[in-house]
């Protein structure tokens, strides 16, 4: 073998590739110069072919490839190994190529039917989006046409209160056999309410229909010999400061003013405390009405019916009347609650509302005037009527702008209303509460009074007051 190797040595032009059968360790691997050329080389037969060539396993073969950066010269086995390599790359990828389409074409038969079958969530958006386009592109051009039967245009003119009541009062209501014994009901209560009230409850009525002939009937048999003050709640001008004044003017005799509610609030509460034997019956009518309903005029009178000998008996109409009271103001009125029903239409309620029916003639402030002034003291109508009649002299002039403080004192001194203008301005303090006077300064400085309420009204309002004198 040392022989033979040798002498291959000395002849490097040809190259003789062999294999030992006998010795499976042992590969044999060609070798050729890179300066020969293609007349030296030996040209095998085809038949040997597989013996003379010995083609070493994958692993070895890249074992023995060297990079062309880390040597000089170019490998002798780097050409036929990358040759090799590439082609099994070239097959690897093919294979995945393949792979990779077979794949693809079982996804694609996978799919198929699903989608032929059913449509997408998207297309059945698009589908939706189309007919809502389609719909508000199909009524977009249509004209909308609205009712035009309005009560303006009715060919009736309006009529005045008084005509509006007297028609409506010439109509029988209906059941009226079924309304009346279910008055006679609620009438057996009123007994059961007097034991309560003195057992220190309060009572609510509440019930569909109005509740305010009902309260009368209990106020005509039950309270002829007691001290009650009656308060319309629905009212538009009605404050929790003209109840107390009814209070402290009409029932405790009391002459002069407080400084504020709350001063007035607890002198009566002071002195239904020292006398015990005072005794008083409220009764309001719409308790939850919009001039009442407010947190403070709630509590003072939340704080009147918890005194011992103050008894009170209201009606609400409200739905959500009871949202008026808290824990505390619940605690203070001691509610026993009645459910009233009566299914009588609210007339009075709802008299001092302005309607599209009724003409606007100034009956609604003439009867607010007339309202009000009967609540008041006789030396408080005479202020008032002391007021409408300088207004009613002086209202033609265009350059009036209303009666000064000074010169309505004055006159009010003259008529022995007032000795005082503290008493004076506590009255005007009223009825600017009620908004039946309103005051403004002029560019002098001076306060000038005047009724915002039209000429025809004032008059109105004298003519009534001295047919009924």
């Amino acid at each position: 073998m040392a022989k033979l190797a040798s002498e291959l040595a000395k002849t490097p032009r040809k190259s003789v590739s062999f294999r030992l059968k006998n010795d499976p360790g042992i590969i044999s691997i060609p070798q050729s110069s890179k300066g020969h050329s293609a007349s030296d080389k030996v040209q095998p037969k085809n038949n040997d072919k597989n013996e003379l060539q010995s083609t070493p396993p994958g692993s070895l073969r890249k074992r023995l490839i060297v990079p062309r950066s880390n040597s000089d010269s170019e490998s002798e086995y780097s050409a036929s190994n990358s040759e090799e390599d590439e082609g099994v790359a070239h097959e690897s990828e093919d294979t995945n190529a393949s792979v990779l389409s077979q794949k693809i074409q079982t996804q694609s038969r996978v799919s198929a039917p699903v989608c032929k079958g059913t449509p997408s969530k998207k297309m059945r958006r698009d589908k939706t989006c189309d007919l809502v386009e389609e719909y508000f592109e199909a009524h977009s051009s249509s004209q909308v046409l609205t009712s035009d039967r309005t009560l303006q245009k009715l060919r009736r003119a309006a009529l005045d209160q008084q005509t509006l009541r007297n028609l409506l009062s010439k109509v029988s209501p209906s059941f009226s056999t079924e309304l009346k014994q279910l008055n006679q009901q609620y009438e057996k209560l009123f007994h059961k309410w007097m034991l309560q009230l003195h057992l220190g409850f309060n009572i609510v009525l509440y019930g569909l229909g109005s509740k305010r002939d009902l309260l009368e009937r209990f106020r005509t048999t039950m309270l002829q010999d007691c001290i009650h003050v009656v308060i319309n709640g629905f009212f538009p001008g009605i404050s929790v400061k003209s109840i107390l004044n009814s209070i402290t003017e009409g029932v405790l005799d009391h002459v002069g003013t407080f400084r504020s509610v709350l001063d007035q609030l607890d002198w009566i509460i002071h002195r239904f405390k020292e006398d015990s034997s005072l005794e008083l019956f409220l009764l309001i009518h719409n308790l939850d009405s919009q001039m009442l309903r407010g947190d403070k005029s709630q509590q003072i009178i939340g704080q009147l019916s918890s005194l011992r000998n103050i008894y009170l008996v209201a009606s609400v109409d409200h739905l959500n009347a009871p949202l008026m009271w808290d824990h505390a103001k619940q605690s203070l009125y001691n509610w026993l609650w009645y459910e009233t029903t009566t299914y009588s239409p609210y007339t009075e309620e709802t008299s001092y509302e302005n309607s599209l029916l009724v003409k606007q003639s100034g009956a609604l402030p003439l009867s607010a005037l007339t309202h009000v002034l009967r609540s008041l003291t006789p030396n408080a109508r005479g202020i008032f009527r002391l007021l409408m009649k300088y207004q009613l002299d002086k209202q033609e002039d265009p350059s009036y702008t209303g009666l000064s403080f000074q010169d309505f004192y004055q006159q009010c001194r003259e008529a022995f209303l007032v000795n005082s203008d503290l008493t004076l301005r506590a009255q005007l303090t009223e009825f600017r509460d009620h908004k039946l006077i309103r005051t403004k300064k002029g560019t002098d400085g001076v306060e000038y009074l005047i009724i915002p309420v039209d000429r025809g009204t004032l008059i109105d309002f004298l003519e009534k007051e001295e047919e009924e004198a």
